[in-house]
């Protein structure tokens, strides 16, 4: 009797223990999930070093316009490349005209390691652009993620530590559970391994 007592006991134990992690689970799922609407609702706009970096979603009409005019951005870099005929893209080429904003186009893929080619087309892009900078994507997480980090390790000499959080789920970026996304790290990795002087 005492021992059917004691099995009772700590199966309770037991099912409250698993009720409890599947409800922490469940609300930091929840929670991310929230943050990942949130940032998709505002553009996913972020400064990333004051009066030179920005990086965002791409953004509505209005939206690319008050970025532009409150940040004072100069040159605008679009991750996903010319895109002719599409709605955003004509207008933001518009926009960008109209305010004398440089626009450029460096298609990238947000799930395939970035060529050296294209790392080295990227780089040069940096270097030259005036500033301040809007670096954008679809998302704003993912390439935009790279791109900023990118910036911060060649143009600004942040320690890799630190500009790699540009690659991180603050800014929506999810790189697990088999996301093609990873790519964007892994081109990270590479960068800083083959850094000259590291």
């Amino acid at each position: 009797m005492r021992a059917m007592q004691r099995d009772r006991r700590r199966w309770r134990i037991v099912r409250r223990a698993a009720l409890g992690f599947a409800s922490a689970l469940l609300a930091g799922a929840l929670g991310m999930a929230g943050w990942a609407g949130y940032l998709q609702a505002t553009g996913n706009v972020h400064t990333v070093l004051p009066g030179l970096l920005y990086r965002s979603a791409e953004l509505g009409e209005r939206g690319f316009e008050r970025v532009i005019a409150r940040d004072h951005i100069r040159t605008v870099i679009n991750l996903r490349g010319a895109n002719p005929g599409r709605p955003w893209y004509e207008h933001e080429l518009a926009a960008a005209k109209a305010m004398g904003v440089r626009h450029i186009d460096l298609g990238m893929s947000a799930s395939h390691v970035p060529s050296v080619r294209k790392l080295a087309e990227i780089r040069s892009v940096l270097v030259t652009a005036a500033t301040p900078i809007l670096i954008h994507c679809e998302g704003g997480a993912d390439r935009s993620g790279l791109g900023a980090a990118l910036y911060e390790l060649w143009i600004a000499h942040l320690p890799p530590a630190k500009a790699g959080a540009q690659l991180s789920f603050y800014y929506g970026h999810f790189p697990w559970l088999g996301s093609s996304t990873a790519a964007m790290d892994k081109a990270w990795r590479e960068v800083v391994r083959d850094r000259p002087g590291r």
